[in-house]
């Protein structure tokens, strides 16, 4: 087992030291359990603000430090490597840089930032500019997941209703970003104008608005295809048993199953 370390007001785990001691004795001390490491979980707590971030992460791997240390000291690990844990999708390199802590044991520092796996377009787009801020970095993880609907009807000037909604992609974090579009007869992708944005879903439906004063060309249109974005894909994976894996010509090589 790992003995999980929270934050106030966070998810899981325990929130004072006293209460780290308890429940890592007590793992110890059971004939069936043994406690092999610690983690935490810091991604709800990213603001992209390098000082707040940072004071946060430091607090948190401050504290496992001194649990993993007094575990050692009292003889709770059950195995000579320990186990380290921690890391959302946000702020993870903060925490990679006390995941491997010299302990005079060996230790396995390992992060969990699932959100690396298709990254999205908006809210970890975000983050990630922080984090390629500190690094130093001129580019980071690029987005790879969309979601693919077509427009259905043009009901009015300045709106238009794509077939996708909440049954189809994430919406708890951002609504949807378009990105590109393709003509009816399946032309290339081209990027979308610059004034069309998503503001609201129904079940099925994503209401697209767009500025009815621009050239009709820059319009959407009855039966073409409209790719958008994400913002935050784990939500968006919950929604599919499967996904269809394409190459840069959008033609589908592969499908990988989510299990979500």
């Amino acid at each position: 087992m790992l003995l999980e370390l929270g934050i106030a007001g966070q998810r899981t785990g325990t929130r004072t030291a006293d209460e780290a001691r308890q429940t890592a004795a007590r793992i110890a001390a059971s004939p069936v359990l043994q406690l092999v490491g610690i983690e935490c979980y810091e991604g709800t707590t990213a603001h992209c603000d390098h000082a707040k971030d940072s004071a946060t992460v430091q607090g948190l791997m401050d504290r496992v430090d001194a649990i993993a240390r007094e575990a050692i000291a009292q003889g709770w690990f059950g195995r000579d490597e320990i186990v380290l844990t921690a890391g959302g999708s946000a702020i993870f390199d903060l925490v990679a840089a006390r995941l491997t802590p010299e302990l005079g044991r060996p230790v396995r520092g390992v992060l969990r930032s699932g959100c690396y796996l298709t990254h999205d377009h908006q809210r970890y787009t975000r983050y990630l500019c922080c984090v390629a801020e500190r690094l130093n970095l001129r580019e980071t993880l690029k987005p790879a997941l969309e979601v693919l609907a077509c427009v259905q009807s043009q009901p009015e000037p300045g709106l238009a209703l794509l077939s996708m909604g909440k049954r189809d992609v994430a919406h708890d974090l951002d609504l949807p970003q378009p990105v590109w579009r393709s003509d009816a007869q399946g032309g290339a992708p081209q990027p979308v104008p610059a004034h069309w944005r998503i503001d609201a879903l129904n079940d099925q439906h994503a209401y697209l608005r767009f500025d009815a004063s621009a050239p009709p060309a820059e319009w959407p249109h009855l039966g073409e295809t409209v790719a958008s974005g994400t913002s935050h894909p784990c939500t968006t994976f919950d929604k599919w048993r499967w996904l269809p894996v394409v190459d840069d010509g959008y033609r589908v090589v592969d499908a990988v199953s989510t299990w979500f």
